[in-house]
């Protein structure tokens, strides 16, 4: 725990493993349940319309705000730290929030939250890798750029062979450089 945040302003770290209940709802305190009961599962991010199921826990900080599926008897609980942001962040549509929710665990409690804008993006897809006569010619294209930074800076417009011969075999060493 950072010395420079209070324990309910923590955020929240990625669990191992999740307690869900047999309706799909995630178990806030897991020693208080039925051991039986529980199906512990992967940390997966999933999509669900919710709604604010209740609210009692704004009285305190470590009770969870319930989230409700909204076509099922499914609970999710929540920080209450995380309902400012949630309700800032998400599209709410006749009181649902349908968004991708990710499974927290906080000071041995388990909740979720609002997957972040960032995170729900899809990665950019990976470019394609150059062929070598692409490559070839990136790098033909780069030495004929040094090439003519050469001929500004010493030669002042003079063809190759009017200039200097170090200058001449410095022009050529670039052109004919084997490595990139």
């Amino acid at each position: 725990m950072s010395p420079a945040k209070p324990a309910h302003e923590q955020p929240g770290a990625t669990p191992a493993l999740v307690p869900y209940d047999v309706y799909g709802g995630i178990i806030p305190d897991p020693t208080k349940a039925d051991p039986d009961s529980i199906d512990w599962q992967s940390p997966t991010p999933f999509t669900l319309p919710l709604r604010l199921h209740n609210t009692h826990a704004l009285h305190g900080i470590t009770r969870p705000v319930l989230w409700k599926h909204a076509h099922g008897p499914a609970q999710f609980p929540m920080f209450p730290a995380e309902l400012p942001h949630t309700i800032r962040s998400a599209v709410i549509d006749h009181g649902l929030v349908g968004a991708e929710w990710v499974p927290l665990l906080r000071r041995g409690q388990y909740g979720i939250a609002l997957k972040s804008f960032h995170e729900q993006e899809e990665p950019a897809p990976a470019p394609a890798p150059a062929t070598p006569a692409e490559e070839a010619a990136a790098r033909y294209i780069d030495r004929e750029h040094v090439v003519r930074l050469v001929h500004v800076a010493f030669g002042v417009g003079l063809p190759d062979e009017h200039l200097p011969p170090v200058l001449q075999n410095l022009i050529r060493h670039i052109r004919e450089d084997p490595n990139p």
